[in-house]
């Protein structure tokens, strides 16, 4: 790892300050890329039956589903580490929770209203007034009912979770930060074995927790259960806890078990034999640690000054986008089906694909260059101005006692 260490262990700040995690980031783009192209698996854009949302898909339909799950990990995980990796010691909380509700309301209310408008043309699904107000309030993850965590755009249940993430934060990184470099792994173990009893705690669920969810009973789950352990916020923060102590893993010098490919090999082996666990464990669980070790490979490597086609411009301008391309990518390809009717041929059906994913970018970019950008610019950091309050973390300054 590239830069000096302080005498607790922690890595003291490069020159050029801190690493933004060009590689995670670049990779950004390729999760979200997989997860619009298993949802597309699910939407009738294709004449054949293998790609239409149907009960008896079977294997193949668990195998693209996993797909989007293990994208949705990746996105809890970096947002634990890449919180960790660009902590300010001593920031003010008002300031800190400031800046990441304005990285993430601004593009969750824009995509709301767009939905609100779509299904308003669209009878997709009915616009219920309280159901929009807990969509707009971020609480619609917290409950168990179809109706309400998948409302408007569904894929806003992440923005849910990652409100919690970032309230816990500053309370979280302060824990983990007193912790000695040479517990980190056996902690990280600890939050591993919670991950994995969380299918478990879900069998406790009465089914009649949740409505029926069309299109994924080849699970073979109650929905109660799928609910509680893809969507419900605390369970889901196990895995934001475990990014925040792979990135102090990898800030304090602790060896990791796989370099990137060796990490990507586990990934794939993991993603292949995910399928035969039973329960909700592939989902979540069987993915969680590949998942992991790959961001905090990647991680090592960027903290290394190592170059690869994953750090490039291109791949880090493409992942910096990656906020707009999730939240877009299920409102465009639900207008684009209602719109172009679907059941196209292999070729047609691919260049549809392919545009719907255009689309997809160029609304991301806009987005980012004429909202995001102007109010991170204006709001997020207001200059000459002081606040008070406590810090957030200084536990790399104090260093760790636990």
């Amino acid at each position: 790892m590239s830069g000096k260490r302080n005498d607790r262990g922690a890595a003291a700040p490069n020159a050029r300050g801190p690493s933004q995690l060009p590689s995670a980031t670049g990779a950004l783009i390729l999760v979200v890329t997989t997860m619009f192209l298993a949802r597309v698996m699910f939407t009738p854009i294709f004449e054949s039956p293998l790609f239409q949302m149907i009960p008896d898909m079977g294997a193949v339909a668990v195998v693209f589903w996993q797909g989007a799950s293990a994208a949705t990990s990746y996105l809890f995980l970096f947002s634990g580490v890449a919180l960790a990796w660009s902590v300010r010691p001593g920031e003010r909380l008002r300031r800190f929770w400031r800046r990441r509700f304005l990285e993430l309301y601004p593009a969750h209310l824009i995509t709301l209203v767009a939905a609100i408008v779509l299904f308003s043309f669209v009878p997709m699904f009915p616009v219920d007034p309280g159901v929009a107000v807990l969509n707009g309030t971020l609480l619609h993850a917290w409950f168990p009912q179809l109706e309400i965590w998948t409302s408007f755009n569904s894929s806003s249940w992440v923005v849910s979770c990652e409100l919690l993430f970032a309230l816990c934060f500053p309370v979280l990184m302060a824990l983990i930060g007193r912790i000695r470099p040479e517990r980190l792994w056996a902690w990280t173990g600890g939050v591993v074995a919670l991950i994995f009893l969380m299918p478990l705690v879900a069998t406790a669920l009465p089914d009649h927790l949740a409505a029926p969810y069309p299109g994924h009973e080849f699970l073979g789950v109650p929905d109660s259960q799928f609910w509680f352990v893809t969507k419900f916020p605390p369970v889901r923060m196990l895995e934001f806890v475990l990014g925040i102590f792979l990135a102090r893993i990898v800030r304090t010098g602790r060896r990791l078990p796989f370099g990137v490919r060796g990490a990507t090999l586990l990934l794939v082996v993991s993603y292949a034999v995910a399928p035969l666990f039973p329960l909700t464990y592939p989902m979540v669980a069987v993915m969680a640690v590949p998942m992991g070790l790959v961001i905090a490979a990647l991680a090592a490597a960027d903290d290394a000054g190592r170059r690869s086609w994953l750090n490039s411009r291109v791949m880090v301008w493409l992942g910096g986008h990656f906020w707009a391309v999730y939240l877009w990518s299920l409102l465009v390809l639900n207008a684009g089906v209602a719109l172009l009717v679907g059941g196209f041929d292999w070729l047609t059906g691919i260049a549809v694909v392919v545009l719907l994913l255009g689309i997809t970018l160029l609304l991301a970019w806009l987005q980012d260059v004429l909202v995001q950008r102007p109010i991170m610019r204006r709001l997020a950091e207001p200059e000459g101005r002081r606040e008070a309050g406590s810090g957030l973390v200084r536990a790399e300054a104090d260093g760790p006692r636990a």
